[in-house]
Parts: C-alpha cells; sequence; structure tokens
C-alpha cells in the first residue's frame, strides 16, 4: 500500500516497496500536485544520500528495534 503525499508524511520512515533491501527513508520534503517525495537516507558506506520517488513507490516503515540488553530473570540479587 502507497503512502499518501500530504504534508504530515514529513519526518516519517518510509521505505520503496519494490526493493526487499530498501533503506529507511526519512521524508524531507513532499510536492503535492505531482506526488513527488524527497528523501534522505545514509548508505551502507555511511555517506548521506537523498533521493525522490512517486508516493505510489513508498510504504510507511516502522523503526527497527535495538537489540535487547538481555532477559530478565525475575530474581532479586542480595
Amino acid at each position: 500500500m502507497s503512502v499518501r503525499a500530504t504534508e504530515r508524511l514529513i519526518g516519517d520512515l518510509v521505505v520503496v516497496t519494490a526493493l526487499p533491501g530498501s533503506p529507511q527513508m526519512v521524508v524531507k520534503a513532499i510536492n503535492e500536485e505531482t506526488k513527488i517525495i524527497t528523501t534522505a537516507w545514509f548508505s551502507d558506506c555511511k555517506s548521506y544520500q537523498e533521493g525522490t520517488f512517486p508516493a505510489s513507490a513508498l510504504d510507511r516503515s516502522e523503526p527497527k528495534k535495538a537489540p535487547s540488553a538481555g532477559k530478565a530473570t525475575g530474581r532479586k540479587k542480595k
């Protein structure tokens, strides 16, 4: 399901639907007339990237969760 090209989308995380390994990108700007969305992300080599995509090519993404530090055992330490 594609995203809507509205101003409320700015700052949200999106991915390219057709790319299985798409990076999570932050929406920077939207052209509501042409439904083109400008995004920014960091590549694998840690360089800043920008790109423009049609709204129909993007989907919302959930932020990646950090791995948990450890499992709680429920025991109290003395």
